[in-house]
């Protein structure tokens, strides 16, 4: 008989049912990044985009491409404005990027790897004759479902329009037919179906920072652990953790595990290509019959690392070495 393994860690399904408070600022319409199986050998680097974690304010809207445009405006006022059918007359990039939910963390593994396909804003901007317009504080984002945030005009040059997910149109529900990247920031400030960007004096505060949530948003080194899950089932013996570790545009160059509050081992990275893109890590464990607790932790490249188990509150976003408890019986 196998033995069942147990955890600590719970499903969305269950903290959209009771935890109100840790997705305050994730409404999802869809179901985190997580691993279908309890023995899976290693995690896939693209997700496909129908397990893409998906999070929204208000709903999907019913966008009409045909008639859908950008605006950009400055102090209120269009300068400029495009739909698909100028951006169908652009040569377009791919650019892997990983997106998480502020609110990602041990009860909500909600992070997303993704090759999409767009340019630069700037570079838009530039092939369509649309200055950006000059000495403005910050830019403040509209999206069709009235959803809106804000960033410094300073994010400008890294920011990417994208029209596509793995080579295929964006699903409705992940901003189609446009929606901005932005390195360094929590999902939160990429908004969806973005329809205006207006270049203010003033700062602006947007839909969930109005609610509370961090205004910058930016990026905290945070390590979770997807294997093993709740509710798995393993024999004894050899055990395959998997997990993933990010820290936006400064690249996790090690994880390390411990079980039992031991010493630290050194995972191993099987996908760690650099900035903006997630680490995917793995680490080899002879599980005994018991009760266990594994954690894992991450290092950036400027030598940031996860804290501790329970970490940071969630409206700053996680910067923890998830921990999970684990009895095989």
């Amino acid at each position: 008989m196998r033995p069942r393994v147990g955890m600590r860690v719970v499903s969305r399904r269950e903290v959209l049912a009771g935890g109100a408070a840790v997705l305050a600022g994730c409404t999802t319409d869809g179901g985190p990044k997580a691993l279908d199986t309890a023995s899976a050998e290693a995690m896939d680097p693209i997700t496909p985009a129908e397990e893409f974690y998906v999070t929204s304010c208000c709903g999907t809207p019913d966008v009409d491409v045909a008639t859908w445009a950008l605006s950009i405006r400055d102090r209120g006022v269009e300068v400029g404005s495009f739909g698909m059918t100028e951006l169908a007359t652009l040569t377009t990039r791919d650019r892997e990027h990983t997106l998480e939910c502020i609110s990602a963390g041990p009860y909500n593994l909600a992070i997303s790897n993704g090759v999409w396909t767009g340019l630069p804003l700037t570079e838009i901007l530039d092939a369509l004759g649309i200055a950006a317009p000059q000495g403005a504080l910050e830019m403040a984002f509209t999206s069709a479902d009235d959803y809106t945030t804000s960033l410094p005009v300073a994010e400008l040059g890294g920011m990417w329009l994208v029209w596509k997910l793995n080579g295929a149109d964006l699903p409705p529900e992940h901003g189609y037919p446009a929606r901005l990247l932005v390195p360094g920031r929590y999902g939160m400030k990429n908004p969806k179906w973005i329809v205006e960007i207006d270049f203010v004096d003033e700062a602006v505060i947007g839909f969930w920072e109005s609610r509370g949530w961090s205004n910058t948003a930016e990026y905290l080194p945070n390590a979770l652990v997807h294997q093993p899950t709740r509710l798995a089932s393993y024999p004894a013996g050899a055990l395959r953790v998997l997990g993933t570790a990010f820290a936006g545009s400064d690249p996790v160059t090690r994880v390390d595990v411990r079980v039992d509050g031991g010493e630290w081992q050194q995972a191993t990275l099987d996908y760690a290509p650099g900035a903006d893109v997630w680490t995917l890590w793995h680490f080899d464990w002879d599980a005994e019959v018991g009760t266990h607790t594994v954690q894992a932790r991450c290092t950036t490249a400027s030598d940031e690392q996860s804290a501790g188990p329970e970490a940071t509150a969630s409206l700053t976003g996680f910067d923890g070495s998830m921990e999970v408890e684990v009895e095989v019986v």
